[in-house]
C-alpha cells in the first residue's frame, strides 16, 4: 500500500531476526521490536501498528522491548553503530545512510502452535547459551561481558562463544573472510590513535562491506577503518593478537565453517532465519463518531443542513407562510397512560410514561403489532409535524442550561424500527461537554488492542497506594508490593487506557454526571476532575461485530495510541490482537442510555451493540487462540535445538507450558510468567508517520526514501508494487465509476442516478453535482509517473501508465481546445 513501506522482504539478510520469546507486554499475534528499530524505520512503526510478517502468521501488533536488540546502521561519515537505546536512535536518526540490519524480531511460541507453523532455526541469543552453559562455568552475570571474558570462558571451559560476541559468519562466504584476514594481516595495527586500543586498518572498501554484513561496529578516522572491539574478530579470523595468520582453512565455502575451523571455538549462526514485514494498519487511539458526529439520535430531516445542525432547524421556514421551527420527521406513536395524550417520548409532559401504539396504514386505525382488521404489518411510527424550537427551549427550562455555544447536531432521520429518539436534553449535555452519540446511544472510545500480562506502577501513572487499594498486593514475584518499579501481574479483567482515552472518557463522565443531576433528579456518580479519578471505574470493552460486551475496571494510563489489557479480555471480546482495534463505554453510559430501541432495522443492525454483558470472565470460554500462548519463564534447551531441524511446534506441546495446561486449575488466572522484560510500556514512537505526514506524496516519498535506506529491502520492487497494486487500480477504478456515478445535493445528500430536468434537487431545490471528480481520477497519476521514472520499474508497468494517462486526457481534455504545437504535425 502507498505510504506504507516494507521492513524487510522476505527472509532477506538485513531483515528482522527471529528470536523466540514472550514479553510481558506481548500476548498472541504479537511482534515485539525494539524501540530503536521503531525511530530508525522512519518512524512508521509505532507502538500498537499492524505489521504485515512473513511468519508464523499473517499479522500482528507491535509492541516494544528493550531486551532484545536493536537495529545496526551505517551512518554518513562511514560508522556503523548498533543502536541500543531509544535515546541514542532519537540522537543517529537524522545521520544514518544505511540500515544494515533491522535487529531482532521477538515471536513467541504460541504463535507458531497456534497458525501450524514448523519452527524456523532460532538466533543464537542469550536465553539458548546459558542454558548451554549451565554447570560448566562458576555462578555469575553473564548477560552482558566483554569480549576478553568471552574468549575466556571459551578457552577455559570450551563452551559456546558468547552471543553478543557472534557476528553474522553465516552472511558472508569463506572467501570473503579470507579477503577480510589477508588484509588485516597486511595493513592492520593495534594502537591507541584514536582513544582507546584499536584496530586500524587502512581503507579498503571490500573490506568494509564484508564488515557491515558481518555487522561489526566500527569507525571511519582519517581514510582509515578503526575497531575498537576486535579480539573477537581476529581470533575468529584465524589471527592471533600481534595479527598473524596462526591457522588457515583453505577448503571451506561457508563463511561459519571457515571460522570454526580457524579459530579453534564452538560458534553459533547468529541469524539463521530472518523475518520479512511490511506496515499494515496504523496505530489508532480515538473517539468513536459517526459521520458527521451527532450529540443527540434526534432526526431534523433536511432541515439541519448538510451539518444537521438543531440551531439552524430552529431558523428553518418551509414555505412562505410556516412557522419557523416547524420540522416533518418520523417518530413512534405512544400514548399516556394518564391523560391519553399523544407523544413520541417515554415519558408524558404530564408526567407518566406513555405507552406504544400501532397504526395499520391500509386501514388507518389504531391495533396492535398486527392489524385486527385486515391482518397486515403495523407500524409504530408516524409523520409528525414538531416545532424544533420550542422543544429546544423546553429542554433548556428542564435542565436549567443556558444555550450552549457551537452547533448542536442530530441526524437526518432514524433507522429503527420505532424510529424512537433520545431526548434533546441529552444532546445538550454531550455538546457542552464536547462528546458524541453512537447509534446505539452510548458514547466509544477505540482503541488498537495491544496484550500485556505484567506492568510496572510506574509505567501507568498510579500509585502503590492506589494499587493495593484495588487488590494488588504483591508482586509477580510473591513479594509485598511496596515500590513503584516493581513488576505486578495484571488481573484479567483490568485494563490500561491510552491517556487520550482517559481524557476523553473524563469529558463522557462530566456528561453522566450532569445528566444524573440534571435530567433524572440524582446524585452524582463519578465526581471526577481529572483523568486518574476515573481509575478503579468499571467500562464495557465491545469488539464490531459482536453483540456481547466484557466488564473491565480501569487500573492506569499509558502513553500509547492504543489499549493495554490482558490477552484473555481481548480474547474475551473475540479478538486475537493482530492489529484489531475496540471501543470502551463507560458502564454507567451503557446502563443509562443504551437502548434496543436505537439500532437500526436492517440486517447486522444488533451488531456493534452491547446487547449482553460477560462479567465474569473465565478463560475457558474465551477465543481459543489464547489457549497457545505460552506462560513460562524460559524455552527448554530442546526447543533451541529442535528449531534447527524446523521441528513441529507440537513436538513441545507439554513441555512449554501454555495457557490450555493451566484451564482446569485456579492458577489460569495468576502466575503466569513471561521470557523477556521490557523498560517500559510506552517506550517507543508514538504516532506513525504515516499519521503525521498528510499528503500521498509525503507518505510515499518518505516511504521510498527508507526503502533505499534498508539493506534488506528492493526499492525498485517496492515501488513497482505500489503502482500496480494500489495506484493503477485506485484509477482505473475511479474512471469507471466516472462514467457510472451518481449526482448528489450539496444540501440533504439526496442521489440521483441521472440530472432532474429542472437541473435542481427534487427533494430541497439544492444544487447538484458530481459524486466522482477529475481530481479523484488524476491524483495518483504524476505520483505513478514520477515512481516510474525514477525507479527501475517494468515497461509492462511504464506502457500501462500511459495508456492509463492517454485515456484520462481523451476524458478530460477538449481537442478543440487544446493547444497544439507545430512539431506535433512531424
Amino acid at each position: 500500500v502507498a505510504g506504507r513501506p516494507v521492513f524487510s522482504h522476505p527472509s532477506r539478510e538485513g531483515g528482522f531476526r527471529l528470536r523466540y520469546g514472550r514479553a510481558r507486554n506481548s500476548g498472541f499475534a504479537t511482534i515485539g521490536l525494539h524501540p530503536a528499530t521503531m525511530v530508525i524505520a522512519g518512524e512508521f512503526i509505532a507502538i500498537g501498528t499492524q505489521l504485515k510478517v512473513e511468519r508464523p502468521g499473517k499479522a500482528g501488533s507491535v509492541v516494544p522491548v528493550t531486551s532484545i536488540e536493536g537495529p545496526t546502521v551505517r551512518l554518513r561519515n562511514g560508522d556503523v553503530v548498533r543502536i541500543s537505546s531509544y535515546e541514542e536512535a532519537l540522537r543517529l536518526k537524522d545521520m544514518v545512510d544505511r540500515i544494515i540490519d533491522m535487529g531482532e524480531i521477538l515471536i513467541n511460541f504460541g504463535d507458531f502452535l497456534e497458525n501450524n507453523h514448523p519452527l524456523i532455526p532460532a538466533s543464537y541469543c542469550y536465553e539458548w547459551w546459558i542454558q548451554e552453559v549451565e554447570g560448566k562455568v562458576p555462578e555469575g552475570d553473564y548477560r552482558r561481558i566483554d569480549e576478553e571474558t568471552a574468549l575466556k570462558l571459551c578457552d577455559d571451559y570450551g563452551i559456546p562463544l558468547h552471543p553478543d560476541h557472534t557476528y553474522l559468519w553465516h552472511d558472508v562466504s569463506a572467501e570473503e573472510l579470507r579477503y577480510l584476514r589477508d588484509k588485516i594481516a597486511e595493513s592492520g595495527k593495534v594502537e591507541g590513535k584514536y582513544g582507546k586500543s584499536a584496530l586500524v586498518l587502512k581503507m579498503d572498501w571490500k573490506a568494509k562491506e564484508i564488515l557491515e554484513n558481518l555487522l561489526v561496529e566500527h569507525k571511519v578516522r582519517d581514510g582509515h577503518i578503526v575497531i575498537e572491539r576486535w579480539k573477537v574478530l581476529t581470533r575468529c579470523l584465524g589471527l592471533d593478537e600481534n595479527l598473524r595468520i596462526v591457522r588457515d582453512d583453505t577448503e571451506s565455502q561457508e563463511g561459519l565453517e571457515f571460522v570454526r575451523n580457524v579459530s579453534g571455538l564452538t560458534v553459533r549462526a547468529k541469524a539463521p532465519s530472518r523475518i520479512g514485514a511490511r506496515m499494515g494498519r496504523p496505530e489508532k487511539s480515538k473517539e468513536r463518531m459517526m459521520s458527521p458526529a451527532p450529540h443527540m439520535l434526534f432526526p431534523l430531516s433536511d432541515a439541519g443542513g448538510k451539518t444537521r445542525d438543531l440551531k439552524k432547524a430552529i431558523e428553518y421556514t418551509k414555505s412562505y407562510n410556516s412557522v419557523k421551527g416547524e420540522i416533518e420527521v418520523d417518530l413512534p406513536v405512544r400514548i399516556c397512560r394518564k391523560c391519553g395524550k399523544e407523544s413520541f417520548y417515554l415519558k408524558c409532559e404530564c408526567g407518566e410514561l406513555t405507552e406504544q401504539v400501532y397504526i395499520c396504514p391500509k386501514c388507518g386505525i389504531r391495533t396492535g403489532e398486527t392489524c385486527e382488521r385486515c391482518g397486515g404489518e403495523t407500524s409504530a411510527h408516524r409523520r409528525w409535524t414538531i416545532n424544533v424550537r420550542e422543544l429546544y427551549l423546553k429542554a433548556l427550562e428542564n435542565l436549567g442550561e443556558r444555550e450552549p455555544g457551537g452547533a448542536l447536531k442530530g441526524v437526518i432521520g432514524l433507522t429503527s424500527k420505532k424510529k424512537f429518539a433520545e431526548r434533546i436534553e441529552k444532546g445538550i449535555l454531550r455538546a457542552k461537554n464536547r462528546v458524541y452519540v453512537f447509534k446505539d446511544g452510548t458514547i466509544r472510545y477505540d482503541m488498537t488492542d495491544i496484550p500485556i500480562t505484567h506492568f510496572r506502577p510506574a509505567e501507568i501513572g498510579v500509585s502503590v497506594e492506589k494499587l493495593r487499594e484495588l487488590g494488588y498486593e504483591v508482586d509477580y514475584e510473591g513479594r509485598e508490593l511496596r515500590d513503584e518499579n516493581q513488576i505486578v501481574e495484571l488481573k484479567p479483567q483490568d485494563i490500561i487506557l491510552s491517556r487520550a482515552a482517559g481524557e476523553y472518557l473524563l469529558r463522557v463522565s462530566k456528561f453522566i454526571d450532569e445528566l444524573l443531576v440534571k435530567f433524572y433528579g440524582l446524585e452524582p456518580f463519578y465526581n471526577a476532575e481529572k483523568p486518574e479519578d476515573l481509575i478503579g471505574q468499571l467500562v464495557i470493552g465491545l469488539a464490531p461485530h459482536t453483540s456481547a460486551g466484557v466488564l473491565g475496571r480501569i487500573i492506569g494510563f499509558a502513553d500509547v495510541n492504543g489499549g493495554y489489557a490482558h490477552p484473555y479480555f481481548h480474547a474475551a471480546k473475540r479478538r486475537n490482537c493482530d492489529g484489531d482495534e475496540d471501543c470502551v463505554m463507560l458502564l454507567m453510559d451503557g446502563l443509562l442510555n443504551f437502548s434496543r430501541e436505537f439500532l437500526p432495522d436492517k440486517r447486522g443492525g444488533q451488531m456493534d451493540a452491547p446487547l449482553v454483558l460477560t462479567v465474569i470472565l473465565d478463560p475457558k470460554e474465551v477465543d481459543g487462540e489464547v489457549h497457545n500462548m505460552d506462560v513460562c519463564d524460559r524455552y527448554p534447551l530442546e526447543f533451541y535445538e529442535g528449531t534447527l531441524r524446523c521441528a513441529h511446534p507440537k513436538e513441545f506441546v507439554g513441555i512449554i507450558e501454555r495457557v490450555e495446561d493451566r484451564l482446569d486449575s485456579e492458577k489460569k488466572y495468576f502466575g503466569l510468567r513471561f521470557t523477556h522484560d521490557t523498560a517500559d510500556i510506552s517506550l517507543g514512537v508514538k504516532s506513525s508517520a504515516y499519521k503525521t505526514l498528510k499528503s500521498m506524496q509525503d507518505k510515499v516519498k518518505h516511504q521510498m526514501e527508507l526503502a533505499r535506506k534498508i539493506r534488506a529491502v528492493d526499492e525498485h520492487d517496492v515501488a513497482e508494487r505500489v503502482i500496480t497494486s494500489h495506484f493503477l487500480p485506485d484509477i482505473i477504478g475511479n474512471l469507471r465509476a466516472f462514467s457510472r456515478q451518481e449526482f448528489r445535493c450539496v444540501n440533504c445528500n439526496e442521489k440521483y442516478r441521472r440530472i432532474p430536468l429542472s437541473g435542481k434537487c427534487r427533494r430541497c431545490g439544492g444544487s447538484l453535482t458530481l459524486t466522482v471528480h477529475e481530481g479523484s481520477i488524476t491524483k495518483y497519476l504524476n505520483l505513478s509517473k514520477e515512481l516510474a521514472e525514477t525507479y527501475n520499474v517494468s515497461n509492462y508497468t511504464k506502457q500501462r501508465i500511459k495508456l492509463i494517462e492517454v485515456e484520462t486526457l481523451s476524458l478530460f481534455e477538449s481537442e478543440l481546445k487544446r493547444q497544439i504545437k507545430i512539431d506535433e504535425f512531424f
